[in-house]
């Protein structure tokens, strides 16, 4: 799993620069995921882990957020559901979740705070691929210390 969770985590530190950056997932960057993403679902049926229907539970907290997506005409952006399809894949639907959450979670506070402190706007635009990128930090440090996730 340290592999996987490696990859993922690079796979996120790219997002997360190009997010702040430009506001836009590349697609060369989704392409390199999907394929990584792929790679980690088939050793894990593979390997006896998961089975066949795992890729599309791994695929649905990502179709959820993509469904959002075109619901609020892109106030959530599309590639951030892009990202957590990937992320499902690589990292198996409990993880992505738990992940998920966590963004989520990190987001709402940031943008609390920045309301609060009136760095934001209602109107402003907050990437969430730095979210993900701390989020899957903390979950695996909470799998490297023994934890269930």
């Amino acid at each position: 799993m340290e592999i996987s969770m490696a990859f993922t985590m690079l796979f996120l530190t790219c997002c997360s620069i190009t997010d702040c950056r430009k506001k836009k997932i590349p697609g060369i960057f989704l392409l390199i995921g999907i394929v990584g993403g792929m790679a980690a679902v088939s050793w894990r049926i593979w390997q006896g882990y998961d089975h066949w229907y795992s890729v599309l539970l791994s695929a649905a907290p990502g179709l959820l957020l993509w469904g959002l997506s075109v619901l609020t005409e892109e106030k959530v952006g599309r590639g951030d559901g892009d990202m957590v399809i990937i992320l499902g894949l690589l990292l198996g639907w409990e993880r992505c979740t738990a992940l998920l959450c966590a963004a989520s979670l990190l987001a709402a506070v940031y943008a609390g705070i920045g309301l609060g402190i009136r760095k934001l706007k209602k109107s402003s635009r907050i990437p969430f691929a730095p979210f993900l990128s701390v989020s899957c930090a903390l979950v695996w440090g909470m799998a490297l210390a023994g934890g269930r996730l």
